[in-house]
Order: structure tokens, then sequence, then C-alpha cells
């Protein structure tokens, strides 16, 4: 059984429009290495940061 404690009434809040931005071009930067067969510690790092996590769904009620 898990256990849920609500921590606060508000939600995130939204990234504004340059952080979306940022974002976006970091991922696009990092995958078109990647696809190249390379890699960036400094855009993994950075796309890990633009990550949102979700919560854990196992399926289990």
């Amino acid at each position: 059984m898990k256990h849920l404690t609500r921590i606060s009434k508000q939600g995130p809040a939204q990234a504004a429009t340059w952080q979306d931005s940022v974002c976006l071009v970091v991922t696009m930067l990092a995958e078109v290495l990647g696809f190249l067969g390379g890699e960036s510690p400094i855009l993994l790092y950075l796309d890990d940061k633009c990550t949102i996590p979700q919560p854990n769904d196992t399926g289990q009620g």
C-alpha cells in the first residue's frame, strides 16, 4: 500500500516561453548528436533537467 501526503494545494508552475524554447533546442541537439553516435555530458545534463518526472504507476491498486 502506498501512502500519499499532499504537500501543497498548488500545482507546478508553468514554464516561461523562453524556458520551453531552450528545452526544445537542447532536446533536439541531444537527439541529433545521439543519432550520429555521440553524446555531450552538458547536453545530457540539460536534457535531464528539462524532463518532468512522472509519478510511479505500477498498475496495482
